[in-house]
């Protein structure tokens, strides 16, 4: 099944990355702008964060076995090495995008590391109801046997959607220069 323009603009807060900088966009008059592959190092780095938010969030909406909760253990292993190699790249992005505000090098990067993802994917998972995550919970289901550089390609290019599309996402993607 080939998702629809309506599901995508649906899916895009899926994959929408870096929420927590949100506020310092708010406070940016245009959004910035990234390119493709640094919207992919972005979605690589908070994918293993967001299934466990959405697993907490979707937990009352989804149906008998979903894949939230009961397969998705086995999916965020798998991101997890992708999301590492993604880090140093998602955090040149995550520094560009709120500013000096964000301290993300020297003795924080540590800090930074292990609180942008949990907190970015928390507040994506805020914005699903009942359908968004029976949505997100076919989708990843559908997604999962994909290898992680495939799968975040792919949600990255939600993102790319929906970045075009919706104000509430804190930055564009841009075509590379």
């Amino acid at each position: 099944m080939e998702p629809s323009p309506p599901m995508i603009r649906q899916l895009a807060p899926l994959t929408c990355l870096l929420a927590a900088s949100t506020t310092a966009a708010a406070q940016t008059p245009a959004r910035p702008c990234i390119s493709p592959s640094e919207n992919e190092a972005l979605v690589a780095y908070v994918m293993p964060e967001l299934v466990g938010a959405l697993e907490q969030r979707c937990a009352g909406a989804l149906p008998a076995q979903p894949f939230l909760g009961t397969r998705s253990g086995a999916l965020k292993t798998r991101l997890g090495p992708q999301a590492e190699r993604a880090w140093p790249r998602a955090r040149k992005v995550a520094q560009r995008l709120a500013g000096s505000r964000l301290p993300v090098d020297g003795p924080f990067e540590g800090v930074a590391k292990a609180a942008l993802a949990p907190a970015a994917a928390t507040i994506i998972a805020r914005g699903f109801d009942g359908e968004r995550c029976r949505i997100a919970d076919r989708l990843l289901a559908e997604l999962a046997p994909l290898p992680p550089e495939n799968l975040a390609r792919v949600m990255a290019l939600f993102l790319e959607v929906g970045s075009a599309e919706r104000d509430e996402v804190p930055f564009r993607v841009c075509p590379a220069n």
